[in-house]
């Protein structure tokens, strides 16, 4: 399937009222469904990405998700890449995917870098692709392992993402792949939330330090 680059689109800047992020973050979400159709081949192929509900029920998992590897590792490194996107660094793309290949539990590095390679297949023949073409071209040259975070950053800047529509669309993807088979798919709320989730880790001064190990 042949992917066109879509035309540009407009998004609000970052909301100056705390008091009311968490709601402006959900609507921007809903203004967004196309990303849902881009990132469907991830969704479709994948089984389990980082939250992994085999052992805790899943309100458990995704606090213990939200808390752990999405505060120390994840959310750090979603930034980092958009932010290397945005300035057209492939080297930075490269040092944060290695850190997270140092930084994930083997099996769940291995799941993410599989879903990193379902998404670049996916966008192969988007025209004009600049760092996201380079990144590939890493990829396929060994240079890095190319995880689905670092993958989304440089996708979700390609098609003129904002960082907080990077993350908050990430999460939506986690949720979505853990709930697939769950009779119950009430998103969480509160802190726990996507929006909450996304809130935090934007203002996360911790986030721009050097990554954290999350032990498997």
């Amino acid at each position: 399937m042949k992917l066109h680059l879509l035309p540009s689109i407009t998004l609000l800047p970052t909301p100056h009222d705390t008091a009311d992020e968490a709601q402006i973050i959900e609507d921007w979400s809903r203004g967004l469904d196309w990303v849902k159709w881009l990132l469907g081949s991830v969704r479709a192929r994948t089984e389990l990405l980082l939250v992994d509900d085999g052992v805790l029920p899943l309100p458990a998992a995704w606090e213990e998700f939200t808390e752990g590897v999405l505060r120390e590792v994840l959310g750090p490194a979603l930034k980092s890449a958009w932010q290397s996107a945005q300035a057209g660094d492939l080297e930075g793309l490269i040092a944060t995917d290695a850190a997270l290949s140092a930084q994930l539990p083997a099996a769940a590095a291995k799941r993410s870098v599989f879903a990193g390679a379902v998404l670049l297949k996916s966008t192969r023949h988007a025209r004009y692709q600049a760092v996201l073409g380079r990144l590939r071209e890493a990829v396929e040259q060994g240079r890095c392992d190319g995880h689905i975070a670092i993958v989304w950053a440089a996708v979700g800047h390609f098609f003129q993402l904002s960082l907080t529509n990077v993350i908050a669309e990430y999460l939506h993807l986690e949720w979505d792949i853990v709930t697939r088979d769950e009779m119950i798919q009430e998103k969480p709320a509160g802190r726990h939330s996507i929006a909450g989730l996304t809130s935090q880790i934007m203002h996360d001064a911790s986030s721009e330090v050097v990554l954290r190990v999350v032990d498997a």
